[in-house]
């Protein structure tokens, strides 16, 4: 007979053993079912990317076999934009845009007409030059379903002749180049034209060299909007001329004339990123500092001031905050005017672009920055003492002389190199200045050496203007 103590130890073994299994087993299946039901989701979706692909493709044949059926000349396209038509070039009777429900599945037909230059009897500005460039009709018709993309859409093309001989035509081309600050295209980019006079209103995207080329655009002054954006971009647009825009735009409507190339170039490049800090001299931040900030992209003139004042596309008034900073995303580059609020009266700019214009600091903005213009304040209640040295001739300021301020009773020494703008600013580092007399001595490579002496009053911002002359 077995003793207790082993078949009890066989037993445990046993459903140990049994365990082990049933844990494997399961295992196993949550594996198969899991790639079972992956492989059954997928498959399904093939069949339903399928089906839609068919009633796809046969949808854009019907829509195909409709327009070889229209007469020629309205073949074009238009859309309801909520209060009327809207025509494109060449405008016509098809559905720019339409919802289909059909098998079962909803789907986006979108059908794009455009004319074609044959170059068979020459080409528009070529040689031979085509007067009538408006040969024949291409026609583009996608049907998109889901998410739409190349993966979930259908496209078909088709050329539409007209009947009978070629007649002179009453139209012109309209060319739009769309380019960046270097001057290159500007590829992908969106355009969308806008003629409220010929009830027309139409978007395409520009080509690989940054243009958009539309022929058989009817005759038109000044009233073709175009309006340029693209992801990434600080878009751009044109205007009306005066009165309807209070002020004289540098880009204008496009106009059209019959039997003409017409070109419109607009410029537009990457947004920037502008952080606007406001420190003392010592890296410290100062906040709550009001401010005005002009510029960017500049949109035209006011012609009634002398000279004619900049319009921008950035005008703010503002304030740096508790932080004593604030940013702006995604804003045009250029050149921005940053001044100081009315109310700052205690403050003046120490890093100012123009040493006689103490109230304003010009910040460069180059396209895809990321800008952090930190505006150096001057705190005109500390004892303080700003140097200014000029070319006694031209009265430019002189980059990198040497300054030197001393005071033997105070036991003060200190020489500061000036800034592009030819400024030195004292004390190099807090505590303020003591009031007293101070020995100056300036000297600049080329230039003579100039000494003298000036009185800080301890609680001021004092201020020395020195000239050298050169050797």
């Amino acid at each position: 007979m077995m003793p207790r103590n082993k078949e009890q130890g066989t037993r445990n073994k046993a459903a140990g053993f049994t365990l082990i299994e049933a844990l494997t087993l399961l295992f196993l299946f949550s594996v198969i079912t899991t790639s079972f039901y992956s492989t059954w989701s997928l498959s399904t979706q093939h069949m339903l990317d399928a089906r839609n692909r068919l009633g796809a493709t046969a949808l854009a044949n019907q829509r195909m076999e409709i327009v070889r059926s229209l007469d020629y000349d309205i073949i074009g396209t238009k859309y309801w934009n909520g209060s009327a038509w809207v025509y494109g070039i060449p405008a016509g009777d098809i559905l720019e845009y339409e919802t289909v429900a059909a098998s079962n599945s909803t789907y986006e037909v979108h059908t794009s007409v455009r004319y074609i230059d044959d170059p068979y009897d020459g080409t528009v500005g070529g040689s031979p030059n085509d007067s009538s460039p408006t040969d024949y009709k291409s026609v583009r018709i996608a049907v998109s379903w889901g998410t739409g993309g190349w993966a979930h859409e259908v496209v078909t093309f088709t050329t539409v002749s007209p009947d009978g001989v070629e007649s002179a035509s009453n139209t012109g081309v309209l060319s739009i180049n769309v380019l960046d600050a270097s001057g290159s295209g500007v590829p992908g980019a969106t355009v969308r034209v806008v003629n409220t006079t010929l009830g027309l209103d139409f978007t395409d995207l520009t080509d690989a060299t940054g243009n958009l080329i539309r022929l058989g655009a009817a005759p038109s002054n000044q009233e073709y909007e175009i309006i340029v954006t693209k992801a990434g971009y600080y878009g751009a647009r044109t205007y009306p001329a005066p009165p309807a825009s209070s002020f004289d735009p540098l880009d204008l409507h496009a106009s059209v004339v019959a039997g003409s190339i017409n070109q419109k170039s607009l410029v537009m490049d990457r947004e920037a990123d502008i952080t606007i800090a406001t420190k003392d001299p010592f890296g410290t931040a100062i906040p709550d500092i009001d401010f005005t900030l002009e510029g960017g992209r500049q949109l035209g003139t006011v012609t009634l001031s002398n000279p004619p004042d900049p319009v921008y596309a950035f005008l703010r008034t503002d304030t740096t905050g508790g932080s004593g900073s604030v940013s702006y995303p995604d804003e045009s580059y250029g050149q921005y005017v940053f001044t100081l609020g009315a109310g700052e009266t205690g403050y003046e700019i120490f890093h100012g672009s123009d040493s006689i214009v103490a109230a304003e600091e010009k910040i460069d903005v180059l396209p895809g920055e990321t800008k952090t213009a930190t505006i150096v304040l001057l705190d005109k209640s500390v004892g303080s003492l700003l140097v200014t040295v000029s070319d006694s001739v031209s009265g430019a300021g002189i980059a990198g002389a040497s300054v030197r301020l001393t005071n033997a009773t105070l036991v003060y020494d200190a020489t500061v190199t000036t800034n592009a703008n030819g400024q030195a600013f004292f004390p190099t580092a807090l505590p303020a200045l003591v009031a007293g007399t101070y020995d100056i001595e300036t000297s600049a490579t080329g230039y003579g050496t100039d000494t003298g002496t000036v009185d800080v009053a301890g609680n001021v911002l004092e201020k020395k203007a020195i000239t050298l002359t050169a050797n």
